[in-house]
C-alpha cells in the first residue's frame, strides 16, 4: 500500500527584507566659539543637530551613511569646505536624503539655495529638514522657499543691525573685534553685567613704543625694525588656530600706520577719538607717517649708519662727501672711507683710501683742540639763565595759544562727523578734511610739550654739559659712537680729511699721514670768538681758538628749532684779536651779536640742549 504525504494547500511564506536607504547629514555652527563652548570638543549645538538628524533620518527609513560638518563658518557664502565635499558626494548619485536641522543650517542666501538644491535633485537625492515640513510635493517646495526667504532676512537683517552697533561702538570710541597687537581685550562684570574693553599689553607695548621711536629717527628701515622686534622676542599673539611667531615686514608695516595706537578708531575711512589709551604721542606718529611717505618715492632701505663718522667727513681735496665701506682680504675684513667724487667719477680727485680707524683718531686729536675756558663757561651759563626766562614766557604764551587753537580744532572736528552723520558730506570729503584736522592737532600737540620746559631738570643737564665742556676731548672719548655722531653733527659744520706721503717713504697705508681739520657750526664758532675776546682781554695780546691755523669757518643757512631763523654772517679765524669794546650790530663781526643779541646767543643753546638730551651718558 502506497502512502502519500499529504500536500500543504498553501506554500510556506518567504520572508524578505527591503534595503535600507541611504542618507547624509550636514551640520553647521556660524563661529568657532559655538563649536567650542566651554571647553567642549563640538560645542552643544552640533550634538543636539546630529542627534536630531539621525531621528528624522531613521523616520525615513534611512541609514546615515555619512556626515559633513562645518564648524565656524557663516552660511551667507556657499564656499564652505563641508558643504562643498557634500555637493560632490551628491553628484555620485547614490544617496536617497540629504538631511539638515533646519534650512538656514544650509543656506542663508536665496540664490545658494535654489543651486543647492538644484544640485541635491540632480543628484536623485531629496532634501529633509528635521524641523521643518518641506518635501517634493508643491506644498512642500512652497514652505521651502518661505523658510529659505525667511533665513536670507534674518541672515541680512542681523548684519544690518550688527553693522549699526559696530558704527555706533566706533562713535563711542570702542574697539570692534580683536585689538591690535600691544593691545588686549578684556572681560569684567560689574553689577552683574558684562562689560568688555581694551587694556595694555604690558608684555609687547614697550617693543611697539620702541619700534615707533626707532623709526622716527630716519635712521632704520622696516626690514631693521623687522629683524631687531624678532631679536627683541616680540611675536604674534597665539590663538586656537595660530602659534604666535615673528612679525613679518607687511605687519611692522601696518603696525606703524596704524592710527589705534594713538588713541584713534577708524571705521569705514572716519577717524573717531577712541576710548583705550594711546601708547605713543601723535607727534612721534605724525613723524613715523612723513617718513614711511617720503621712502614710498626714495624706496626703504637699511638706513642705518654704518659708521658714526659717515655723512660727517669732507673730502679736502675736492670737497665731495666721503662714503664708508669694507673689503675682505687674506687678512680679514677691512673697513675704510673713500672720496665719493674719486668712486663715481664725478671728479678727477685723487685722494686715496683711508683706514677708518686713523681718521678716527685724527678727529679725536681735533677734539683734543677743542677748550672752553672756565670764564666762556661762565658767560654762556648766565646767557643760558636769561634765555631760559625767556624760552618760558614764551612758551607760557604759545602753550596757551595752541590750547585754545586745540579746542578749536575739536569742535571743527566734531562738527565733521555730525555733517557727516546728516549725509551733507560724503565721506571721500571727510576723511580729507578729517585728516587735515588731525595733522593740525598734532602740530598743536607738539608746540605745547615743546613750550614745556623742566627747569629744574634743564638747568642740571646744562651744568653738567658745562662742565664737561671745559674738557671737550674727555666728553667726546667718552662717548658711545652714535653720540660722538651727534657731538660732531653740532659742534662741525664740515670735518674735511686729506692724507699725505713723504718723498722718501714708500706710498702705502703705514706710511700715510692722515690729517683731519673742523668747520665750526655757528653756534661753536661763536662761543668760540667769545673765548678769543676773554682770552685777549686778560692775557692783553693776541689769542685765538683756532681748530685750523687760520681756516674759514662759513654761516650757516637759516636754522631751526632752538637756532633762530635767520642768516649768520660770515667770519674768520684767524690770529687777530677781536676788540673788546661792543661793536655795532652793523658790522660784520659775529661777536657783536653774540654780545648783545640773545637770539644768536641762542644759537648755541642749540647744541647744548641737543647734546643734552640727545646724549644718554651725561
Amino acid at each position: 500500500m502506497n502512502s502519500t504525504q499529504p500536500k500543504a494547500l498553501f506554500a510556506e511564506p518567504v520572508t524578505t527584507t527591503a534595503p535600507l536607504k541611504r542618507a547624509i547629514v550636514y551640520l553647521r555652527v556660524s563661529t568657532a566659539r559655538q563649536a567650542n563652548k566651554n571647553g567642549e570638543a563640538e560645542g552643544y549645538s552640533i550634538p543636539a543637530q546630529r542627534a536630531a538628524c539621525a531621528r528624522k533620518a531613521a523616520d525615513l527609513g534611512a541609514e546615515v551613511v555619512q556626515e559633513y560638518l562645518d564648524a565656524g563658518a557663516s552660511a551667507r557664502s556657499a564656499d564652505r569646505p563641508g558643504l562643498q565635499e557634500l555637493l560632490t558626494r551628491v553628484a555620485v548619485g547614490d544617496l536617497d536624503y540629504v538631511v539638515v536641522h533646519k534650512l538656514d543650517r544650509l543656506a542663508r542666501d536665496r540664490g545658494d539655495d535654489v543651486a543647492i538644491a538644484l544640485t541635491i535633485h540632480k543628484g536623485g537625492a531629496v532634501l529633509v529638514s528635521a524641523s521643518e515640513q518641506i518635501d517634493e510635493s508643491p506644498a512642500g517646495s512652497l514652505l521651502h522657499g518661505i523658510m529659505a526667504t525667511i533665513a536670507e532676512f534674518y541672515s541680512k537683517n542681523l548684519s544690518h543691525e550688527a553693522k549699526k552697533g559696530i558704527a555706533e561702538k566706533a562713535r563711542r570710541g570702542g574697539t570692534h573685534g580683536i585689538a591690535p597687537l600691544g593691545y588686549v581685550n578684556t572681560l569684567a562684570r560689574i553689577e552683574g553685567r558684562e562689560v568688555k574693553g581694551v587694556a595694555i599689553d604690558e608684555e609687547r607695548a614697550d617693543h611697539i613704543r620702541w619700534a615707533y621711536a626707532a623709526y622716527a629717527t630716519g635712521d632704520w628701515s622696516i626690514s631693521s625694525i623687522r629683524d631687531a622686534l624678532e631679536e627683541r622676542g616680540l611675536k604674534s599673539r597665539t590663538t586656537q588656530k595660530y602659534v604666535g611667531t615673528p612679525l613679518s615686514g607687511a605687519q611692522v608695516h601696518r603696525m606703524l600706520t596704524h592710527s589705534y595706537y594713538i588713541g584713534k578708531i577708524t571705521h569705514q575711512g572716519v577717524i573717531y577719538p577712541g576710548s583705550h589709551e594711546p601708547l605713543i604721542t601723535e607727534a612721534e606718529w605724525f613723524a613715523v607717517q612723513t617718513i614711511l611717505a617720503t621712502r614710498r618715492i626714495s624706496g626703504d632701505r637699511a638706513w642705518k649708519h654704518s659708521h658714526y663718522l659717515k655723512g660727517s667727513l669732507t673730502c679736502s681735496r675736492c670737497g665731495g662727501r666721503m662714503g664708508f665701506g669694507h673689503s675682505r682680504g687674506h687678512g680679514g675684513i677691512y673697513t675704510y672711507f673713500f672720496c665719493l667724487g674719486r668712486h663715481t667719477g664725478r671728479t678727477e680727485c685723487d685722494l686715496p683710501y683711508l683706514n677708518d680707524a686713523d681718521i678716527e683718531k685724527e678727529i679725536e686729536k681735533l677734539w683734543d683742540r677743542i677748550q672752553f675756558s672756565s670764564e666762556a663757561i661762565v658767560r654762556i651759563r648766565e646767557y643760558v639763565e636769561e634765555d631760559l626766562e625767556t624760552m618760558r614766557i614764551q612758551g607760557a604764551v604759545l602753550a596757551a595759544d595752541q590750547r585754545r587753537r586745540l579746542i578749536q580744532l575739536e569742535r571743527q572736528k566734531q562738527k565733521l562727523i555730525d555733517a557727516y552723520l546728516a549725509e551733507a558730506i560724503p565721506v571721500e570729503d571727510l576723511k580729507v578734511r578729517q585728516a587735515s584736522v588731525a595733522s593740525e592737532m598734532a602740530d598743536a600737540r607738539r608746540l605745547i610739550d615743546a613750550s614745556e620746559i623742566d627747569e629744574a631738570t634743564t638747568r642740571e643737564r646744562i651744568d653738567t654739559l658745562l662742565k664737561l665742556f671745559e674738557n671737550a676731548s674727555n666728553l667726546y672719548k667718552r662717548c658711545a659712537p652714535e653720540e660722538r655722531r651727534i657731538l660732531n653733527q653740532a659742534m662741525f659744520e664740515k670735518m674735511f680729511v686729506d692724507a699725505f706721503f713723504d718723498d722718501d717713504e714708500p706710498p702705502t697705508q703705514a706710511t700715510m699721514r692722515k690729517e683731519a681739520r673742523g668747520e665750526l657750526s655757528a653756534p661753536a664758532s661763536a662761543v668760540a670768538q667769545l673765548e678769543n675776546q676773554l682770552r685777549a682781554s686778560q692775557k692783553g695780546t693776541p689769542s685765538s681758538f683756532s681748530l685750523t691755523e687760520g681756516s674759514n669757518v662759513t654761516n650757516l643757512a637759516e636754522r631751526t628749532g632752538f637756532e633762530p631763523a635767520v642768516p649768520l654772517l660770515a667770519h674768520t679765524l684767524s690770529k687777530r684779536a677781536p676788540s673788546t669794546t661792543r661793536p655795532s650790530l652793523r658790522t660784520s663781526s659775529i661777536i657783536s651779536v653774540i654780545w648783545i643779541s640773545p637770539p644768536l646767543r641762542r644759537h648755541f643753546l642749540y647744541i647744548l640742549y641737543r647734546v643734552v638730551f640727545s646724549t644718554s651718558q651725561l
